[in-house]
C-alpha cells in the first residue's frame, strides 16, 4: 500500500506540473499564410482546423492535408521554414520536429518579437489563479457588493474606439464621471452589463483627467483618491495607426500590442473578446485578455475569465 500511495503521489506531482508548465510557457511558434486543409490539434487526437494566424506552443501538432501548406515562425529565433503538403509537425522541447512529410530550411525572418510575447505571457501568468479578493464591500439589496472602482491610471481613446470602461461594482449602483474636474456626468445603473462603458472622445484631442464616483439610492458611496489620466486620439493619429494594424493581418499579438503600445487598452480588449468569441478554442492566449481585464481594473471579469482558463486546461488533460 506504501508502495501504491508513493507512485501514486509521484504520478499525480509529475501531472500536475506538466500542466503546469504547459499552461505557463509561451509559444514556441507561429503558423501563418496558410492556404487549403491545415489542422492543429493540442495533443494529436482532436483536430481543429486553422483559418488565421495561429500561435503554436509546447505539445501542440500541426497537419497539412494534399492541398495544405503554410509557413512557420520560430518566435525565439525569428527564422521562417515552410511546411509542405501531407506533413505532420510537433512543437516539443521548444523545436518544431517533422513527424511526416516536408519542412524547409530556415529562413531569417524580420516580424519576430519573441521577446515581447514572452515578457507579456510571463506576466499575464500571475493572473490565472483565482484568488479570493479583500475587497471593501458594503451590504444592498442585492448583496454584498464591492463598491471601490477603480480605474486604469493612464489611458488613450480615439474617434474609432472613444468608450471608457470601469466595473460594474453593483446592479443598483450608478455613477459620476468627471473629466477634467468638470461637471460630472451622471451615469446611470446597468443591472446586467457586465462592465460600464461611456463614449468620452468628444471632449477634445490631447490630454485630460477623470475619475469615478459610485453611488447607491443614499448617495456617494466611493470617491478615488487619485485621478486617472486621459487621451483623446486625433483622427490623423487614427489613420496612421490603422495602416500599421493592416499590416498586423490576422495576428491577434501583434494587433493588441499595436494598440497597446498608443494607450488603446480597451480597443486592444475588445479585440481580445471579439477574438475569443470567434476561437473559443484558442484556450492558450486566455491569459493575454485575462491581463488585459487586470489593466483596466475589470476584477470581476479577470477572475471569471481565469476560471474558464483553468476549466479547459482541466478538460485537456
Amino acid at each position: 500500500m506504501k508502495r501504491v500511495g508513493c507512485g501514486f503521489l509521484i504520478s499525480l506531482v509529475v501531472f500536475i506540473t506538466s500542466i503546469e508548465v504547459f499552461a505557463t510557457a509561451p509559444p514556441v511558434a507561429k503558423l501563418v499564410q496558410t492556404e487549403g486543409q491545415v489542422e492543429y490539434s493540442r495533443q494529436g487526437v482532436k483536430w481543429n482546423a486553422v483559418r488565421r494566424t495561429k500561435y503554436l506552443f509546447g505539445g501542440y501538432h500541426v497537419r497539412t492535408g494534399e492541398d495544405g501548406f503554410g509557413t512557420l515562425i520560430n518566435e525565439q529565433s525569428g527564422m521562417s521554414q515552410e511546411l509542405g503538403s501531407d506533413s505532420h509537425v510537433a512543437i516539443q522541447g521548444g523545436e518544431v520536429i517533422v513527424v511526416s512529410g516536408s519542412l524547409s530550411a530556415p529562413e531569417e525572418e524580420d516580424t519576430s518579437i519573441f521577446q515581447s510575447l514572452q515578457n507579456k505571457f510571463a506576466k499575464a501568468q500571475r493572473y490565472t489563479t483565482v484568488r479570493r479578493s479583500v475587497n471593501t464591500a458594503v451590504n444592498t439589496a442585492n448583496g454584498t457588493c464591492d463598491n471601490k472602482v477603480r480605474t486604469i491610471r493612464s489611458v488613450t481613446v480615439s474617434p474609432g474606439h472613444s468608450d471608457l470602461v470601469w466595473r460594474n461594482a453593483c446592479p443598483e449602483f450608478s455613477y459620476k464621471l468627471v473629466i477634467d474636474n468638470a461637471t460630472p456626468i451622471e451615469v446611470p445603473a446597468e443591472s446586467t452589463s457586465e462592465m460600464i462603458r461611456y463614449p468620452v472622445a468628444s471632449n477634445g484631442v490631447g490630454e485630460h483627467t477623470y475619475w469615478v464616483e459610485v453611488l447607491d439610492k443614499d448617495g456617494t458611496v466611493y470617491i478615488p483618491k487619485v485621478e486617472s489620466k486621459l487621451r483623446v486620439m486625433s483622427v490623423d493619429e487614427e489613420k496612421a495607426l490603422a495602416e500599421d494594424l493592416e499590416q498586423a493581418g490576422d495576428d491577434i499579438f501583434l494587433e493588441t500590442n499595436l494598440l497597446e503600445e498608443q494607450g488603446l487598452y480597451i480597443a486592444a480588449m475588445d479585440a481580445y473578446r471579439k477574438f475569443f468569441r470567434e476561437n473559443p478554442d484558442a484556450n492558450d492566449m486566455r491569459p493575454l485578455l485575462i491581463q488585459s481585464y487586470q489593466n483596466l481594473k475589470l476584477s470581476n471579469l479577470r477572475e471569471r475569465e481565469a476560471r474558464l482558463y483553468n476549466a479547459v486546461l482541466g478538460e485537456e488533460y
